[in-house]
């Protein structure tokens, strides 16, 4: 590869599914002597070329941020989607970061960068890659618009707002977003097939020079499939049990919907004996006596994280939407199949009857009870989709893979 373009990876938190994907991408571009910087607000790396952003880390600016965070949760409706403002607390500038790169790649920067300042500091020609994790880029404000599509015309009467109205806040959002947009070299990365489709969907996606998919990728070194007998032993789960896990940053976060998988899993623990493994922070629902619960908190090593994957007999994704489906590929990778939601972008990741099982109707704990049922009751046929869920990691989701189709971005829009 001719071109090396210097690359500044902009994201708000190393945790969540944003923030390490951001952290994979930079690790992976690294391994192949690309120019790749991280630049976070919140976390800790041990990744090289990696720089907390602490301009505004004391007492009264973390309050001020507290206070503007509380604000837009007291604007947001509780049943709908994360709701956040392009605009925040103090201004950025690209030369806050240092030497300019070639590219500045964006990833999930709410809460962090006032794009108004960011956007109107960078050169008009220098390309900016915004790979999304989800649709706030797109809309007026929320992060997932879930059944809306105002976002396809024009934000207004946001569902996602307490207040709504013709010209609402997630209305003022959009026309500031389009008025940024129209200034600057954008390009949109979508993760999934579904991701992208909503960038060209959007009526803000008509500002961006290109839009394409890459698909995260996992290190698949990192994430191995561990025997599950000695998985099982090592985490004391009974091996005459059906181990089912669970796992997301934030254990409380209603999108994930623990609790519509509890509610199946209810049901099935009348027929069979259950243990439940879950890993992440968070508070969790109250849990029936029945069932054996494994709660191992917050996992931040791939090689813990492949233990509990590998112990289970199934992982289970019941997310209401997903952009891509991150754990889903690391439990693919660790040879467990997966159980979700036809959503968003997990069709791309797991594929029904060969690598795991989705569910038709989007929500509902019956559609997720039937599909656990199955899994339990055709235990050859799940061990053929855990060897196949690990194979079509290793064929078309590997950090390798997505560094590659970055790489590739970067020196097209470099040579132009």
């Amino acid at each position: 590869m001719d071109l090396k373009p210097s690359i500044v990876h902009l994201t708000t938190e190393l945790s969540g599914g944003s923030g390490v994907a951001a952290q994979r991408l930079h690790k992976a571009l690294l391994k192949k002597s690309i120019s790749s910087q991280l630049i976070f607000r919140k976390g800790s790396t041990s990744l090289p070329h990696s720089i907390a952003d602490h301009r505004y880390s004391s007492l009264p600016w973390r309050n001020l941020d507290s206070v503007a965070i509380s604000r837009q949760w007291n604007r947001s409706a509780n049943n709908r989607s994360m709701f956040t403002s392009p605009q925040w607390t103090y201004k950025t500038q690209l030369k806050d970061f240092g030497k300019p790169p070639e590219i500045v790649n964006l990833h999930w920067i709410s809460r962090w960068i006032d794009k108004p300042s960011f956007f109107s500091s960078l050169p008009s020609e220098l390309p900016v890659v915004w790979s999304l994790h989800d649709m706030n880029p797109l809309t007026g404000g929320c992060h997932h618009a879930l059944d809306c599509d105002q976002f396809t015309n024009h934000c207004c009467n946001c569902p996602s707002l307490k207040k709504s109205g013709k010209r609402d806040r997630a209305w003022k959002n959009f026309e500031l977003k389009a008025k940024l947009y129209q200034h600057i070299n954008l390009h949109f990365v979508g993760n999934s097939t579904w991701t992208t489709q909503q960038a060209q969907k959007s009526a803000l996606g008509k500002y961006a020079r290109s839009i394409r998919t890459i698909h995260l990728g996992i290190d698949t070194n990192d994430y191995q499939p561990i025997d599950p007998s000695i998985a099982k032993a090592a985490l004391r789960v009974n091996p005459n049990d059906f181990a089912i896990a669970f796992a997301c940053a934030d254990l409380s976060d209603k999108n994930k919907n623990l609790s519509v998988l509890l509610e199946a899993i209810d049901e099935l623990a009348k027929h069979y004996s259950i243990t439940l493994i879950l890993f992440g922070s968070g508070q969790i629902p109250a849990l029936n006596n029945q069932i054996t619960t494994l709660n191992l908190g917050r996992l931040s090593s791939p090689h813990l994280q492949s233990l509990a994957y590998s112990a289970a007999d199934i992982f289970v994704m019941p997310s209401q939407i997903e952009s891509f489906g991150l754990t889903a590929l690391e439990s693919m990778a660790c040879g467990t199949p997966v159980l979700a939601f036809r959503t968003g972008g997990i069709p791309d990741v797991v594929i029904h009857g060969e690598t795991g099982w989705l569910a038709d109707e989007v929500g509902s704990a019956q559609s997720l009870y039937q599909g656990l049922h199955w899994m339990v009751k055709h235990s050859q046929e799940r061990s053929h989709f855990g060897k196949a869920a690990r194979e079509r990691v290793e064929q078309k989701f590997t950090a390798d893979l997505m560094a590659n189709s970055y790489i590739n971005l970067y020196q097209e829009l470099v040579k132009k």
